[in-house]
């Protein structure tokens, strides 16, 4: 393409391997931005569900209702003290510790759900801390997840005994565990519970929102820059002949 002194003639490789780059960016931009709306949408999520009514978990279980993350719950069941898990490598205030998860069997029904009693430094008698009384209870909490890695490699390694220490574990890993009355739901402890160690329950949305916005921009910053070097080096300028400068 020809304008005036100018001559426009992109490469075929070149313009494809910059077609590819573009697409690239642009979608990492994108990304970011679903991001950003995924975790605005889960901190409201928490904020709203601080309005309402804690919701009866033995209740709503049986007639398979759904339970939104972070919704209020009260759960009625005992403690099976024998058959605990630790979540090692678990930090809070740049200490390394565990996430202590104790199975609730939930009565009636005997179906059982994990409940999170919060975070424990690591110290040689924390097996002498994980006792608790397995007489029947009601407790509350809000519905949680098991806390997952940025990269999972491999298969969960399950060792014998119990408490079984475990590096984040996936739900099939527990239900192999306790069988399939082990729900999928995940209880928080609230911080008043008794039998817990250390909650400070929070969204769980790593970088904020507005991070994750200005990621989106440099991408597409990026993107335009990207664009802008190929007309460039493509765009040549030529002489009264229609020749290039350079020939």
């Amino acid at each position: 393409m020809t304008s005036g002194k100018w001559r426009f003639r992109p490469t075929l490789w070149p313009t494809l391997a910059a077609l590819v780059m573009f697409a690239v960016l642009i979608r990492l931009g994108i990304w970011q931005l679903q991001r950003a709306e995924y975790k605005r949408a889960l901190m409201q999520q928490y904020s709203a569900s601080e309005r309402h009514a804690p919701l009866d978990l033995n209740r709503a279980l049986t007639q398979g209702a759904t339970l939104p993350r972070y919704r209020h719950v009260t759960a009625y069941g005992h403690y099976d003290a024998e058959h605990q898990v630790l979540l090692q490598d678990m930090q809070h205030n740049g200490q390394v510790g565990y996430e202590v998860l104790t199975p609730l069997v939930l009565e009636p029904g005997q179906r059982i759900v994990m409940v999170d009693r919060g975070w424990l430094p690591k110290t040689p008698d924390v097996r002498r801390a994980l006792s608790l009384s397995g007489a029947p209870r009601t407790l509350k909490g809000v519905i949680g997840i098991l806390p997952v890695p940025g990269i999972r490699l491999g298969k969960d390694r399950v060792p014998t005994g119990w408490p079984k220490i475990l590096l984040y574990p996936r739900h099939a890993t527990l239900a192999a565990l306790y069988g399939p009355a082990l729900t999928r739901t995940v209880i928080l402890l609230d911080a008043g519970q008794s039998d817990g160690f250390v909650r400070d329950w929070k969204p769980d949305v790593g970088f904020p929102p507005v991070r994750h916005l200005a990621y989106a921009l440099q991408w597409f910053a990026l993107a335009l820059a990207l664009l802008v070097i190929w007309i460039v080096v493509n765009l040549k300028r030529g002489n009264r002949h229609g020749k290039r400068e350079s020939d």
